[in-house]
């Protein structure tokens, strides 16, 4: 069985902790420096598109080799145990909410299929647009390592694929909004793509990751300073540097994974229960952060009392999304035999 990797919960944490701190800014200190600042924090959903390829391309290549194969099916059953329930209380939640209140015209089915992260902007739920990206990472991800098993030439056609669309990216080749805020799954695979890559690194090319892990520190360094160059040029260069872009974001938060599986300290000293009990509520937080927000705003109190609501709420609904329905389909998971993993799980 393998050993938890502390560290990722750790970073996990840090990601949720981002993308909540970027929200709950913008909506209490618009405009303001911490909020420019802050912003940066929203990149924690790149982090989450890394640690997502690292983890789920550590657990499919594991059981290549334990199994001789990789079974897709119980795979993708497997996540849509562990993504689909919540979401979609989340997503009827709200259609009730419309109907409640009159405006079924707002109900949009396509929801169901995971398509608005290609909408120009997302009517409602707009932080889906992330699982989005995830869900279509889970229907390639296991077909194509299960082509790539047998090829000793899977890193290097990775390394090529990844290098290309960095490129066709940087060429300016693919069509978003001119905000440069990308949702587009097609884009955004470079990152889920970079946390493959350094599976792969790892596990079939043992000499290079080893030389890899010996100087994890150094660009973990440079990733820290890369990223107080982003607040810098948010908070007072005004742009004066271009931004690093969905490939630089995920060479940044590669160097945290690398760190945190470098040495036996990074994989089991640095822990801390809190930010792993965030850890394990980090999906429902992400569903019903927004809503927890928007309705605190609503309360007959001073801005400060809102926001503290906000964190208050976030975090209640999030231990009851949990609790009732994320908890009892991972428990339905783990127990029927169709999605039982054979090795070890997520």
């Amino acid at each position: 069985m393998t050993v938890r990797n502390h560290t990722l919960d750790v970073i996990r944490a840090i990601a949720i902790l981002a993308v909540l701190s970027t929200h709950l800014t913008n909506q209490f200190a618009g405009g303001t420096v911490l909020a420019k600042g802050l912003s940066v924090g929203g990149r924690g959903v790149d982090l989450f598109f890394v640690l997502s390829g690292w983890l789920l391309g550590s657990q499919l290549i594991r059981e290549a080799k334990h199994t001789g194969t990789i079974d897709v099916c119980r795979f993708w059953l497997r996540r849509w145990l562990r993504t689909l329930p919540a979401y979609y209380a989340v997503l009827f939640a709200t259609f009730a909410q419309f109907v409640i209140q009159g405006q079924e015209n707002r109900i949009d089915w396509r929801y169901l299929f995971f398509f608005q992260n290609y909408y120009e902007t997302c009517p409602f739920l707009g932080v889906t647009w992330s699982l989005c990206v995830e869900e279509h990472f889970y229907l390639i991800i296991a077909p194509a390592l299960l082509l790539a098993y047998r090829s000793r030439w899977a890193v290097g056609v990775l390394m090529a694929v990844i290098a290309i669309l960095i490129v066709l990216h940087i060429g300016g080749y693919y069509i978003h909004r001119p905000d440069y805020h990308i949702t587009e799954t097609h884009i955004l695979f470079e990152q889920c793509g970079m946390g493959v890559l350094l599976v792969l690194i790892s596990l079939q090319r043992p000499k290079l990751w080893a030389w890899i892990c010996r100087w994890a520190l150094v660009p973990f360094f440079i990733s820290l300073v890369a990223i107080t160059l982003a607040v810098l040029n948010r908070v007072s260069w005004n742009w004066i540097l271009p931004d690093w872009g969905t490939g630089g974001w995920a060479l940044i938060f590669a160097s945290w994974i690398v760190l945190a599986n470098s040495s036996e300290f990074w994989r089991t000293r640095v822990r801390s229960r809190i930010l792993a009990w965030i850890a394990l509520r980090a999906y429902s937080l992400y569903l019903v952060h927004i809503e927890a927000i928007v309705m605190a705003k609503k309360l007959p109190v001073s801005s400060e009392g809102q926001f503290l609501a906000s964190i208050l709420l976030a975090f209640l609904f999030a231990e009851i999304l949990f609790r009732f329905v994320e908890r009892p389909f991972q428990s339905l998971r783990d127990r029927w035999k169709s999605s039982r993993q054979p090795s070890s799980s997520d």
